[in-house]
This record gives structure tokens, sequence and C-alpha cells, in this order.
């Protein structure tokens, strides 16, 4: 694919985001060209949602892709964080202060909260990192997941067995917990639900494979 094809093809793209998949289904790509395509309509998606304003997190791809919300599948355990910390000898301002080295604007009350009430809020990414902090596994730091009520598509990609090889990848990838990794790839499937879209199964699928081997892709580079 020449330079003028691949640009009148992202134009087209992004001009009828909701027929993306019909569009994509007519042009013949190599793997190298369909990674570099899902990265330009990613980051034009991007920018987009920027130039209108925050989006609510939920409704946000890129918050999704990084971990920040908050997913059933990877719920920080209060009296879990409790003992792992008081294993590792830290205090909750130790946690906090070592949350806030990491770029995460968390203090000392938010740590306690975690502990002595509800960490329901706390995302993935945060998740992560506070395991980090320990030295410890993230599986060691979560509550069993409890029952979720998925869009029915969302919950056949879930069950679907390229997930989870999908899964394992974006942990490799992201050098995250396959919690972290499942959770934060059902956020992204979540995001698109909120922005309206309604993908099936192999869209789904595909979508994320896209986004794990530009992750991949990047990391490679």
């Amino acid at each position: 694919m020449n330079d003028d094809e691949r640009d009148r093809l992202v134009a087209e793209l992004l001009e009828r985001p909701q027929e993306r998949e019909l569009i994509l289904r007519d042009v013949e790509l190599n793997d190298r060209e369909r990674v570099e395509l899902n990265g330009i309509v990613e980051t034009a998606d991007a920018l987009w949602l920027a130039a209108q304003g925050a989006p609510a997190l939920e409704d946000d791809p890129v918050a999704a892709m990084l971990g920040l919300l908050p997913d059933s599948e990877c719920r920080l355990d209060s009296a879990a964080l409790s003992r792992v910390r008081k294993r590792a000898r830290l205090s909750v301002s130790d946690v906090a202060a070592r949350l806030h080295e990491r770029g995460w604007q968390f203090d000392k009350s938010d740590v306690f909260r975690w502990e002595t009430r509800t960490a329901a809020d706390v995302p993935p990414a945060v998740v992560q990192a506070i395991a980090d902090i320990f030295g410890a596994r993230v599986d060691d730091l979560i509550s069993a997941p409890s029952p979720t009520s998925l869009p029915d598509h969302v919950g056949a990609v879930r069950a679907h067995p390229l997930f989870e090889q999908l899964v394992t990848r974006w942990s490799q990838a992201r050098r995250v917990s396959r919690a972290v990794a499942a959770a934060t790839l059902e956020s992204r499937m979540l995001a698109t639900v909120h922005r309206g879209e309604h993908p099936d199964t192999e869209q789904l699928l595909r979508s994320l494979d896209a986004l794990v081997a530009s992750v991949e892709q990047a990391d490679r580079g």
C-alpha cells in the first residue's frame, strides 16, 4: 500500500468510524500495515477526544488502555492490603510516598481508607504499582472477582479462548500481572461500548489483537 492509498484509507476510516470493520474487510493489508494503520487511527481518535474536552473516565479509551478504570476482576482487597503492607514493614505514609514517587497522587489518608473502608475504586494500574512496592504478587492483594453484569458481547469475548492468549500477550508486553492485563482489556472493551459502538465478538477480538500487537511492536522498538 503506497502513501496515497494509506492516506485515503485513513481519511475514510476517520470519516466513517462506525463502518471501520466493513471498510477494512475489503482491503488487503499485511501485519505491519495493519498495526501501523491501527496506530494512526487510535492516535487520531485520541486527538479528537482531546479536542472535544476530557471525556468521562469510563468513556476514555486511553484511560482504559492504561488500566485506570476500576474493575471487579482486579479489586484491591482491604484486609490483604493491610496484611501485605505490615509484612513488608511499611507504614501507610511509606506506601503513599512510594506511590507519589511513581507519579500517583495519593496521600496517607487514601491508603488508610483503602485498608479500613473501601478500595473498590482503586484501578488495576495502581494495584500493580502497590504490588511492585511490596515485592508481592497482584493475586495476593486482590479479592475474588464478584459477579458482574457485562454487555453480552463483552462477556462473550471474556469467555473466548483467544481472550486468554491476548491477556498473556498484554501481560508480557506491559510487564503486569495477568489479573491487571485481563482487567485492562475488559475496560478497553467497555470503553468502546460506552462510546456507543456495538461491535460483535469477532470484531472486539480483532480490535484487541490489533491493540496488543501495537503495544508489542512499540515494546520491541
